[in-house]
């Protein structure tokens, strides 16, 4: 058996690398197993936006899955940790409250994982292992978005350097932190990317694909993702169009058909975002009776997230969010805190990185006839990777007062995709470096 093993991991190393990267994401994202963050604070991380969905769960059990307009909510008026409580409800410990309900967003997380939760129900699984097998439902789910990622770019910076940038996924705090977070879900964030990434990587494997249908496919995820929630609406548009200048430098794309495939999926982007607003209204329509009070409550959420008057918000914990610059949240909240891995090195230190690598390949003038091939990937990462910084940093700039309060949340951002990219490149020229130096070598044993 294990010959037979060895020997399918030799003809299929893209397979192999594919099986290998979800299962360390999964045991990463899931369990902590590599001890990316604080097993302490591993569990407990984002508890509270989490408990909208549980409390969901608790309510699709009790009154049904559209029940307050399916709204995500908490049951409030219990004794201790309100957010603690959500769980103690679902798993039968204590009972009783009313329910609150969060009126943000559609709250599709909860109706989805409320009807997985009524079949789970029927076969009598135990409350405690439904929540458990969600969560690791969503970390595979993330795991496998960001396995095809590596995988793709591993035909083009071969096996050394997609084994750097799964280790630096692996270990990516930020990622680890939340990736079974059953609020956030943040595969769905990656989604509208990965279906670009993907399509583009057939098209150049020889496979024709319809423009039109990725432009649609685009639009469900961009959708689903704002029907979770409108953050980082920016940054996951912005993203999803990153996979198109990168195929387009890397295979020398004539202008004319990269900025067309940028327009149609990026008006289908919008108005797959459009449409979760429009779903939104009719939902708080419902409950408030009033269409304008329902455009009224969504506005409200967008003044107080992005800019208002500040005299608004004193006496809130709004007020210092609305007066600080966006400037001054992008560097000291973004760039000089957080740190990309539990040795908390800031992002950027990687800034830094990046443009020491930008400088040192066009000096030493990569683009030689000889390595062309090689040129035009390296080319097309430091490309791709300068262009992706624009999605964190365009939340982080639009969303400024959201970014100013949920430090802790937003840094995710810049792996949405920078540092994908950003890693995927330093792998490579590591990987172009070594290889390099062991010809000189070679040669000179010669």
């Amino acid at each position: 058996m294990w010959i037979a093993i060895s020997k399918y991991l030799q003809r299929k190393p893209a397979a192999t690398l594919f099986i290998i990267s979800v299962l360390f994401i999964f045991l990463s994202f899931n369990f902590n197993l590599f001890h990316a963050v604080n097993p302490e604070k591993f569990p407990t991380y984002q508890s509270d936006s989490e408990a909208l969905v549980i409390g969901r769960l608790v309510k699709s059990g009790n009154d049904g899955l559209f029940s307050s307009e399916a709204r995500m909510g908490r049951y409030m008026g219990l004794d201790g940790d309100f957010n603690l409580n959500q769980t103690k409800l679902f798993i039968g410990e204590i009972e009783g409250g009313y329910y609150e309900e969060y009126n943000s967003q559609v709250g599709m997380q909860g109706i989805l994982w409320s009807q997985v939760d009524i079949a789970f129900r029927k076969i009598g699984v135990e409350p405690a292992l439904r929540l458990a097998i969600y969560r690791g439902i969503t970390s595979l789910l993330f795991a496998l978005v960001l396995a095809t990622i590596i995988v793709i770019l591993y035909f083009d910076i071969g096996v050394e350097a997609s084994c750097f940038l799964l280790f630096t996924i692996m270990l990516s705090k930020w990622q680890v932190y939340m990736g079974n977070n059953l609020y956030w879900m943040v595969f769905t964030m990656f989604m509208p990317m990965l279906v670009v990434f993907v399509a583009l990587k057939l098209e150049e494997f020889g496979k024709r694909i319809n423009i039109f249908l990725v432009s649609l496919l685009v639009m469900f995820f961009v959708f689903l993702k704002a029907a979770m929630g409108y953050e980082f609406i920016s940054t996951i548009l912005i993203s999803m169009l990153c996979p198109l200048i990168y195929f387009a430098v890397k295979n020398s794309w004539p202008k004319k058909i990269l900025f067309s495939r940028c327009f149609l999926i990026g008006i289908f982007g919008l108005l797959g975002f459009v449409f979760a607003v429009l779903l939104h209204t009719y939902q708080l329509s419902l409950a408030t009776g009033d269409v304008e009070k329902a455009v009224s409550v969504i506005k409200d959420r967008v003044l107080t997230r992005t800019y208002d008057d500040p005299e608004n918000y004193i006496g809130t914990p709004f007020y210092e969010s609305q007066k600080a610059s966006a400037f001054s949240v992008v560097l000291n909240e973004y760039l000089l805190r957080g740190g990309t891995f539990r040795l908390k090195i800031p992002y950027l230190f990687w800034l830094v990185v990046l443009v020491f690598i930008t400088y040192k390949v066009y000096k030493e003038k990569y683009l030689l006839p000889e390595y062309r091939k090689e040129n035009l990937i390296i080319n097309a990462l430091i490309i791709t990777t300068w262009v992706s910084i624009l999605a964190p940093l365009s939340w982080f700039v639009l969303a400024k007062s959201h970014s100013y309060i949920h430090t802790d949340i937003n840094i995710i951002l810049w792996h949405l995709p920078f540092m994908i990219f950003s890693f995927a490149l330093i792998g490579y020229i590591l990987r172009t470096r070594f290889q390099r130096l062991l010809v000189r070598i070679a040669t000179a044993l010669k």
